[in-house]
């Protein structure tokens, strides 16, 4: 069965998956920053010479949070190796400055002899995938060339993926020498599928990184937030998650919502973005126009990348967009902060929420009215904030995962006759 995916693969899906692209660029920014990446590393790829590498991928950048502390603890523990890192999107390139590697790259799409080159020139003696971005091709060659591949933080797929293509994802993860399920229904599911592979549930290894993260965070209390408010982040939100806060804001009781300071985070803070929640927010300020003012904001619109986890630290409370479209986002930033969350219905693809929601530190809001009631309830229902912070001590006793880890990487290589050099 696998050789038939192996053609219809390449003969319907890779074409089809080129054609997409090409026809995505016309219209999608962010496809045509990943056409100028691949272009520009293509000389530095054809000059590369490795004698070994750890190579790591990550889909974007919530994956590339993932295998952060991974990637730190391979540098230190196997210092003479390279060490390789890529992405699929291009969002993740801007990402990794806080990481040393030795080389950087955008995967290219999942062509059979692209992806031969590439194998061949990185040289890797193994290759760690962060999450579910295992392309078909590229796990192809790995298994041809004898180059083991592990899995970490690995998840099922959807529902409605499993169905269709259930032998698709056996022929797929068979390829991994080594998979690391995100929780226990994951790998309950991987082996379901009859893989001979080793197969262990481990806490999500981003634990680490933003364990990590928030030591290295200054105490200066960022001067746009206002102490004296009950401050609530809207992290990753997209439109039906502000149409909702929105309405929910006009209708809140006006002494409640005078004792609040809402800082919004859209999903992608661009101009137009940021510009609708103005819109709809007619007492929001931007970011970027904020330090102007004599006091800050009760509403604050941030349109700059990179600083969501952070405010996560100075927050009383958040609200995690993406629960009214394809599914919430990562829970875990301000989970790790101890501060009460709410969130659309979408949940089903989140372990975290399941968690979240067994400890009652989740609250599931489907209307402006559940908006409206948990932002009043906020204050004065000590129990959620109690939650919470029970919550947080739990992800807490998962620190150090990401060492146990690659560890238990480093033996299952052992095991395989893929030795590391440990010593400095």
């Amino acid at each position: 069965m696998c050789w038939i995916w192996h053609i219809l693969y390449n003969t319907i899906v890779v074409p089809g998956m080129l054609l997409g692209a090409r026809l995505g660029e016309l219209v999608s920014p962010k496809l045509r920053r990943r056409r100028a990446l691949l272009h520009q590393q293509r000389f530095h790829l054809e000059n590369r010479a490795s004698n070994g590498a750890v190579w790591f991928h990550a889909a974007s950048m919530g994956e590339l949070e993932q295998i952060k502390p991974l990637i730190r603890l391979a540098r230190l523990r196997w210092p003479t190796l390279q060490i390789v890192l890529t992405v699929f999107s291009p969002s993740a390139w801007r990402e990794h400055h806080d990481i040393e590697v030795d080389t950087m790259m955008v995967l290219p799409y999942d062509v059979l002899p692209t992806m031969r080159k590439i194998v061949e020139a990185i040289a890797p003696r193994l290759v760690i995938f962060s999450r579910y971005d295992v392309w078909w091709n590229f796990a192809h060659v790995l298994a041809s060339r004898n180059i083991p591949a592990v899995i970490v933080n690995a998840t099922a797929p959807t529902s409605r993926r499993m169905l269709v293509a259930r032998s698709f994802f056996r022929c797929l993860y068979s390829t991994a020498a080594l998979i690391i399920a995100r929780a226990e229904r994951h790998r309950v599911w991987l082996e379901s599928l009859g893989l001979t592979s080793p197969i262990v549930t481990m806490p999500d290894s981003r634990i680490d990184q933003l364990l990590e993260r928030r030591r290295r965070e200054k105490d200066t209390f960022p001067p746009f937030l206002e102490p004296s408010k009950f401050r609530i982040i809207l992290g990753s939100t997209w439109m039906p998650d502000l149409q909702l806060w929105a309405e929910a804001w006009t209708r809140v009781d006006q002494r409640v919502r005078g004792t609040v300071q809402l800082v919004i985070v859209p999903h992608e803070p661009t101009p137009k973005q940021c510009n609708q929640v103005l819109h709809l927010f007619h007492d929001a300020v931007l970011l970027s126009q904020a330090d102007k003012l004599p006091t800050p904001p009760p509403v604050v619109v941030v349109d700059r990348v990179g600083m969501l986890a952070a405010l996560y630290t100075y927050a009383l409370a958040a609200y995690v967009g993406g629960g009214f479209g394809a599914g919430v986002h990562s829970l875990l930033e301000p989970a790790v902060a101890g501060i009460p969350i709410a969130c659309g219905p979408r949940i089903e693809r989140s372990d975290d929420a399941q968690e979240l929601l067994a400890y009652g530190a989740l609250r599931i809001v489907h209307s402006a009215d559940d908006v409206s009631r948990w932002m009043e309830q906020l204050q004065t229902h000590a129990e959620l904030r109690e939650c919470a912070r029970c919550y947080s001590e739990h992800l807490l006793a998962s620190e150090g995962v990401s060492s146990r880890m690659l560890e238990l990487i480093e033996r299952s290589m052992q095991l395989q006759g893929v030795l590391f050099d440990t010593t400095g």
